[in-house]
């Protein structure tokens, strides 16, 4: 049970871009297609393998990595909006969302192989 290639980067590659669209500015349109690009991803997912995002969560360590990546994500993004919006730093956002995004891609892989190796091991 391993998700497709294009399905962690198309995650990492949407969160980025909607923190590049919040650093422009214009995260009022940027919002809707960024749902609808996760959504459809994982709509994808499902049709072509059948893995659904519920791994994320399915066997215990899966679930505390992803928690750990959740956490990481809100603190990013929330660094990074502190850091433009309170302190003016310019494209904090974006940078955080660049962080967010390799952090998703790693991550996905690292939760596939922990799914993997628990579903193996019988938990």
């Amino acid at each position: 049970m391993s998700s497709h290639w294009w399905f962690h980067s198309g995650l990492g590659l949407a969160f980025v871009l909607v923190c590049a669209a919040i650093s422009l500015r214009w995260a009022d349109w940027a919002m809707g297609p960024f749902v609808l690009v996760v959504l459809g991803l994982g709509w994808a997912l499902r049709r072509t393998s059948g893995i659904t995002f519920d791994r994320y969560t399915s066997t215990p360590d899966a679930a505390r990595y992803f928690g750990a990546y959740l956490l990481a994500c809100l603190m990013l993004v929330a660094s990074g909006m502190t850091l433009e919006w309170g302190f003016g730093v310019r494209w904090a956002v974006a940078c955080a969302g660049l962080v967010a995004g390799v952090l998703t891609v790693v991550m996905g892989y690292r939760v596939d192989a922990t799914v993997r190796r628990e579903l193996r091991a019988g938990r």
